[in-house]
């Protein structure tokens, strides 16, 4: 064995065996885009030979073949041209598609000369009122089309004298709002780019994932009809909570959905599609972003199939834990990463093709800073200790970590739950409610890195808190905890 490959292998196991913090384990850099333009970040891609794509928010789409070093990227403008472009997806070396606030828009580089010399509209079919907050952006559905997610108007915004297609004075009531068409929705644009509604309710998805079983999530912004930020698991014809959309939908033809069911919370609680897990906008999310699952082969480190949810206005990246109880998903998150030199306006997050670099796209529309720009976590090998998985049982719940627990954890007082409920509703955003603590009745380990515990009063329809004790540290190499704090969306409880 070479004395370099020595020396690599013992630094491994350093890394492996040495209390592990998350800097440790993880290298965040800056990628640094040419001089004089704005680091506005609406989309990135790669593209199948590796090449990466960046579409930034005032026009411009630039190219370059990534390096290890993260000023040395050979950046090139590609194309330009576009207005607000949110979505990307690199079809190939040559050709990518983007969502514009107007329509879908194929560009190609058919003479092969490094510059797009084509520009095609690929999809269109909904409306543009001229407010700023009307974005959109994309995902792939497997079969050659595209799911498109449309973002409704804001009050801090004009709409426009002359707009595309037909507007709706009744859909320009509210603080968010639908005054041109399938603003709010979900739409489906097959591999020929024609566009059917899938579904409504959203306030502003900003940034939607199909993950490898083909099944489809979108966050939201909090604010009026979304109490916290939601993590959805979206299925046609469904509705997701924000009625100014359905204005668009003919079941409503005539009626006033906002006034109903501001009316009548009760069947708007029965209407409305819940969030498969809630995070709280203070403490784990204000904005989500793109949703994107982490590496099922393990090649980003631990957490493997998980789904990140940036968050736009924090420098943190959520973590969520999904499980399937009765048939439907539900589940708990913490963070993944919070501050540890992560900008602000993450909302845009796609792997490298070997899995082992999460590129960050970050803007927030000059609303604060340091928020715009392109950033990449590259795991350095280890495992921070932290809360692995977090699965609900018919009384309580069981928890396990990344690394061996102490020997001691008989203090179940120092497990602190709590839990409370939220109503979506017309005001901005919502404070807990049927707020309670819980007291753990029975403490069980079941082995080096799990626990169980029962609670006092354990019911379904709550978001469970749970504050970890402040002193708990690993076993084996006394590893701090990364995450105190965890919270469980508990719609259902096992049957």
């Amino acid at each position: 064995m070479s004395t370099r490959l020595v020396v690599a292998s013992l630094a491994l196991f350093t890394c492996l065996a040495s209390a592990a913090d998350f800097d440790d384990c993880y290298k965040i850099e800056d990628i640094k885009l040419p001089d004089g333009v704005p680091p506005e970040v609406g989309g990135i891609d790669f593209a199948p030979d590796g090449s990466f794509f960046v579409v930034l928010r005032r026009g411009d789409v630039l190219k370059a073949s990534p390096s290890n070093d993260a000023k040395g990227f050979d950046w090139h403008l590609f194309a330009t041209g576009f207005h607000n472009g949110c979505g990307i997806d690199a079809v190939s070396p040559t050709k990518i598609r983007i969502t514009q606030m107007a329509d879908m828009i194929e560009v190609e580089d058919t003479d092969k000369d490094g510059k797009a010399d084509s520009y095609t509209r690929f999809a269109s079919g909904w409306g543009l009122s001229g407010n700023y907050h009307e974005t959109n952006t994309l995902t792939k559905d497997g079969k050659g089309g595209y799911f498109l997610s449309i973002g409704t108007a804001s009050h801090a915004g004009p709409t426009f004298e002359h707009v595309l297609g037909e507007y709706s004075a009744f859909g320009r009531r509210g603080r968010n709002y639908s005054s041109v068409k399938w603003k709010g929705w979900i739409l489906h644009a097959d591999a020929q780019g024609n566009v059917t509604p899938v579904a409504s309710g959203f306030r502003m998805a900003n940034g939607i994932y199909t993950d490898p079983d083909g099944n489809l999530w979108s966050g939201d912004n909090q604010g009026d009809w979304k109490a916290i930020t939601p993590l959805y698991f979206v299925e046609k014809g469904h509705f997701y909570g924000h009625p100014s959309s359905l204005n668009w939908d003919p079941a409503w033809a005539g009626k006033d959905p906002m006034l109903t069911f501001r009316n009548d919370m009760d069947a708007y609680n029965k209407a409305r599609t819940k969030a498969v897990v809630e995070l709280p906008n203070k403490e784990i999310n204000r904005s989500a972003g793109e949703p994107m699952e982490l590496p099922r082969n393990g090649s980003f480190g631990p957490f493997a199939g998980q789904l990140l949810i940036p968050d736009n206005n924090g420098e943190r990246i959520s973590r969520v834990m999904l499980e399937k109880v009765n048939g439907h998903f539900q589940g708990a998150v913490t963070q993944f990463i919070q501050n540890h030199g992560l900008r602000s306006g993450n909302h845009r997050l796609r792997f490298s093709p070997d899995g082992k670099q999460l590129y960050v796209g970050q803007t927030v529309r000059g609303w604060g800073t340091p928020a715009e720009g392109l950033q990449r976590i590259t795991w350095k090998g280890g495992v921070p200790f932290d809360i692995e998985s977090f699965k609900i049982t018919k009384k309580g719940f069981k928890l396990t970590f990344t690394k061996d627990l102490p020997d001691k954890l008989t203090d179940k007082k120092s497990w602190d739950f709590s839990s409370f409920t939220v109503q979506p509703k017309w005001t901005y955003g919502s404070d807990n409610e049927n707020e309670r603590k819980h007291e753990v009745t029975d403490f069980k380990v079941t082995g080096k890195r799990s626990v169980e515990v029962e609670l006092q009063d354990f019911v379904a329809g709550k978001i469970y808190r749970l504050d970890l004790p402040k002193d708990l540290k690993s076993a084996d190499d006394k590893s701090p905890l990364q995450n105190r704090l965890a919270f469980y969306t508990a719609n259902e409880l096992p049957k």
